[in-house]
C-alpha cells in the first residue's frame, strides 16, 4: 500500500471521529442523511438497520432515513432529482448512466460478489441447461445480468419473460426458470418443499458487485466526511447483524415489513454468512478495486451495455471504502 494511500486513510478517519466527537461535545445537530434501498427491509439490507437501531449512526453524528425501495420506485431518478443522498443500486446501471453523462460515483459495496442468481427445476444441471427454457427477469436484471447470459451462452431474447415476483409460474410449468437472490427465492421454495436447482451467477464468472452505495458526484464532493461516517457506522452495524446480536436490526426490519418473518431473518442471515456474503475472513467491509470495476466495465462493454468510453472510472471512487478499518471475523 502506498504512503499516499495510508495518509488518505489516517486522515480520512481522523476527521470523521473528530467531527463526530465535535458534534456530540457541542450538541452540534445532527447531518441529515436518506438512503432509499433496492427492496422492503430484509436481511440482506439488515447492516442498515441494525446500525439505525442500535443507535451507530446517531453515534456519528448523523440521522439517517432509510426509504424502502423496490421496483416501483426509481430510486436513480430521486437521486439525480435530490430528493435523497444515497441509493443502494448496481454498478452496471452506473456506468452505464455516468456513459449519459450523470454525475454518479460509487462508493462502496455491500457485497464483494454477485448474489443473483437463477432457480431451475432439478432436471437443470447448468445454466448452459436453459437453452430451451424461459426465463424470467426483472426489469433491471435485463440491462445488467441478462446481456451477459445472452452473449455468455448464446440465449435468445425471446426466452426473456417477466419476472413479476411470483412463483407460480416456476411452480406450474417445468421449462421455467426464475432470477433469485441467494437469501430471498430460495428460502420460499424450500418452505413450500418444491425441489429446485440455484445458480449463483458470481459461481459462473460474473464479475459484479451487489447492493452498491452510490451518490451524486456533488454529494461525494461536497460531503465526504458525512460519507465516510456513514460508512463506518454502516460497516459496525453489518458486523452486528451478522457476526453479533441481531436482535435489534430485525425488529427495525419488522417494522418496516411485518411480512417477513423471524424464521426468514434467521435462514437468510445463516445463508449470508455461510456464502462469505460480505467478504472472506479479514476482508474489509465495502472494499472494492480497481482490478474489479475493470473486469465489470470490459464484461459490460462485451456484452453490449456500453460503448468503450475512457470516462468510465468516474463511476467509483476507493477513496472512503479504502479508509475503513472494519474487517469480516473469523
Amino acid at each position: 500500500m502506498s504512503s499516499a494511500k495510508i495518509g488518505r486513510r489516517a486522515t480520512l478517519l481522523g476527521l470523521s471521529a473528530a467531527a463526530s466527537l465535535s458534534g456530540i461535545q457541542r450538541g452540534a445537530a445532527a447531518e441529515p442523511l436518506k438512503m432509499i434501498t433496492n427492496w422492503a427491509a430484509q436481511a440482506e439490507l439488515g447492516g442498515f438497520y441494525s446500525a439505525q437501531a442500535n443507535g451507530l449512526y446517531d453515534k456519528q453524528g448523523l440521522a439517517v432515513t432509510l426509504q424502502s425501495g423496490g421496483p416501483q420506485i426509481n430510486a436513480m431518478q430521486l437521486l439525480i432529482a435530490g430528493a435523497c443522498d444515497i441509493i443502494i443500486g448496481q454498478p452496471e446501471a452506473v456506468l452505464m448512466a455516468v456513459q449519459r453523462g450523470i454525475p454518479l460515483v460509487t462508493i462502496g459495496s455491500t457485497y464483494p460478489k454477485c448474489m443473483t442468481g437463477l432457480t431451475t427445476h432439478p432436471d437443470v444441471t447448468s445454466l448452459a441447461g436453459l437453452k430451451n427454457h424461459q426465463i424470467l427477469i426483472s426489469t433491471e436484471g435485463r440491462s445488467t445480468y441478462w446481456p451477459w447470459l445472452r452473449e455468455t451462452y448464446g440465449f435468445s431474447a425471446s426466452q426473456a419473460g417477466v419476472y413479476t415476483y411470483n412463483t407460480q409460474p416456476f411452480i406450474h410449468n417445468p421449462n421455467v426458470a426464475f432470477q433469485s437472490f441467494v437469501s430471498s427465492e430460495p428460502y420460499a421454495m424450500e418452505q413450500a418443499h418444491i425441489p429446485f436447482h440455484y445458480f449463483l451467477f458470481s459461481d459462473f464468472g460474473y464479475p459484479t458487485y451487489t447492493n452498491t452505495l452510490i451518490v451524486s458526484r456533488k454529494t461525494f464532493t461536497e460531503r465526504r466526511d458525512v460519507l465516510a461516517r456513514f460508512l463506518s457506522a454502516s460497516a459496525d452495524g453489518w458486523l452486528a447483524y451478522l457476526y453479533g446480536d441481531a436482535s435489534s436490526g430485525d425488529v427495525a426490519i419488522r417494522k418496516d415489513n411485518p411480512a417477513v418473518t423471524m424464521e426468514h431473518l434467521a435462514w437468510s442471515r445463516e445463508k449470508l454468512r455461510n456464502i462469505h456474503a460480505i467478504g472472506k475472513k479479514g476482508d474489509r467491509l465495502f472494499s472494492m478495486s480497481e482490478a474489479q470495476w475493470e473486469k465489470i466495465e470490459a464484461m459490460v462493454v462485451a456484452s453490449g451495455g456500453v460503448p468503450a468510453n475512457p470516462n468510465w472510472r468516474e463511476s467509483y471512487s476507493l477513496e472512503l471504502s479504502d479508509a475503513l478499518t472494519q474487517v469480516v471475523p473469523s
